[in-house]
């Protein structure tokens, strides 16, 4: 059988730093091929060169067993691309239907008025293809929830322009890491429809339940270099983590080593805004409480209320005294956040990762004339560097050039730093790697045993249950159960969060 597209002997330095040395990867019509590895493996890499955003330093390429360049394959649309990256990169104040069409040609009248109507034909169809109704092609994007905007990204997929070839080959980077079990596979079912066309899928993702849940074979980089291509079928998952890791690594979760006290750090009565209604619940020192929901269920809202930066009525008191949370005080109050969108929310891109580290606090290295203490903040830096294993070229290194497992490693140096009585988690573990999420699992445990309060919000169910110690399940802004984490089950917390079997699970 003749690949649709083969790349060889493909390799690609950045400056001295060789990231792809010789890497193979074939791909066939009617497959969907999965690409795995641990952050900085050379994934994104690769991408990028698929789409055209790199360069290779050296590439041999063949489509459908013809010799061409990979330029050439592009520009003369002999290879069709659509790409869906795992950050969300979308435009706020712009609607649904234009951030669907961002970089596509836009549906016009007479060649200058942008023809509304069909902007929102093109928009529905496209999310129905997902099995998505309930999205308002006018509504803006900044009021979607990270799961929805996550959808409306993959419905730009399958927009089918005017005079345009129809694609080949679906480049999915991460698409399910903001998205709820229901919506994943909604997205799994228009995969499939795309492989029966005879689409290549080309489906990154750090999820091992999910690549041999949907894909046919599995390519694993490992610093650069292919470790494994094999059918899925003829592997296990414990082979494949060893072919990305290079050693084995136990999946656990590391449990608790203490009893969890019963003094209350946090008291949360009658919390209420737009989207919440009426929550009341409390958070003991030491405590991992998880919040666990369907996208829209209001998860992220409440950690967004407690961090000052949504209205609310109701009474909160921290350490037993009354608290108004304030965005601008928040850090100063030894509280700590870490977003779902690090990228956009939680990091300066452009700077380096001693500032990034330390970016609440920066005043602390500084005098009164505003000029930082190099030395001093270059020492914490190395601390907290080493803390968290960061892996890198050091602390000045911008972090930008870190992988996304590194970057969050960075993050939770930052929100631990200050010794914090209260850590507000998002999606923590968010397009990380396996290796990584073991070693964020146990800086998550650590804080916990220590005396640090967690509020933590995921969207892998297997997370909350394998770290929590009790979750809360929200749907439409309510609590509607408080559940003991251990020996609960993903189907069941899966069912309650749907709200569709909660009568017949024992409680």
């Amino acid at each position: 059988m003749i690949p649709f597209l083969h790349l060889s002997n493909l390799q690609k330095s950045f400056g001295s730093v060789p990231v792809l040395r010789g890497v193979e990867l074939t791909l066939f019509s009617g497959e969907i091929h999965g690409l795995m590895g641990e952050n900085g493996a050379g994934k994104s890499t690769l991408i990028k060169i698929l789409s055209g955003n790199l360069v290779a330093d050296s590439i041999t390429c063949t489509l459908n067993g013809e010799s061409l360049s990979l330029a050439e394959a592009r520009q003369s649309g002999q290879l069709s691309m659509r790409f869906i990256h795992q950050e969300l990169n979308s435009i706020a104040h712009l609607s649904v239907a234009e951030n669907l069409m961002l970089g596509k040609q836009l549906p016009t009248w007479a060649k200058i008025f942008v023809n509304q109507q069909k902007l929102s034909e093109l928009t529905r169809v496209a999310l129905a293809e997902l099995g998505i109704t309930y999205i308002d092609p006018k509504q803006r994007m900044s009021h979607l929830g990270a799961g929805d905007q996550m959808l409306v990204k993959l419905g730009s997929a399958f927009v089918v322009e005017s005079g345009k070839p129809a694609a080949q080959l679906y480049v999915l980077d991460e698409p399910t890491a903001s998205l709820m079990p229901s919506e994943t596979g909604k997205l799994f079912a228009a995969l499939e429809r795309l492989k029966q066309k005879g689409s290549a899928i080309l489906y990154v993702s750090h999820r091992l339940d999910e690549i041999f849940q949907i894909t046919d074979r599995i390519t694993v980089l490992q610093d650069g270099r292919n470790t494994m291509a094999e059918k899925t079928k003829m592997l296990k998952p414990q082979t494949v983590v060893e072919a990305m890791t290079g050693r084995k690594i136990s999946q656990h979760y590391p449990g608790r080593s203490d009893i969890l006290s019963k003094e209350v750090l946090l008291s949360v009565q009658d919390l209420r805004n737009a989207k919440l209604k009426s929550l009341n619940f409390s958070l003991h020192k030491g405590e991992i409480l998880g919040l666990a929901g369907l996208g829209g269920s209001g998860r992220s809202e409440v950690l967004r209320t407690l961090l000052g930066i949504r209205d609310f009525s109701g009474t909160l008191s921290l350490e037993g005294n009354p608290w108004q949370p304030k965005l601008q005080n928040f850090w100063q109050e030894r509280l700590a956040f870490i977003p779902e969108e690090r990228r956009s929310e939680g990091l300066v891109l452009n700077q380096t990762v001693a500032t990034n580290s330390h970016l609440p606090f920066i005043s602390n290295f500084g005098n009164f004339l505003g000029l930082l203490f190099q030395q001093k903040l270059r020492q914490e830096s190395e601390e907290a560097w080493s803390r968290v294993k960061v892996q890198g070229t050091g602390i000045t290194q911008r972090i930008w050039q870190l992988s996304g497992g590194n970057q969050q490693k960075v993050l939770f140096a930052r929100a631990t730093w200050d010794y914090p009585k209260l850590l507000l988690l998002d999606e923590p573990t968010r397009g990380v790697d396996v290796g990584a999420k073991q070693e964020i699992y146990s800086l998550i445990r650590q804080a916990s045993q220590e005396g640090k309060s967690v509020l933590m919000v995921s969207s892998e169910l297997g997370e909350l249950i394998g770290l929590c110690d009790r979750i809360l399940v929200l749907r439409d802004g309510q609590i509607y159960h408080e559940l003991q984490a251990a020996g609960l089950r993903e189907a069941d917390l899966l069912a309650y969060c749907q709200g569709v079997r909660a009568a017949e699970i024992t409680e």
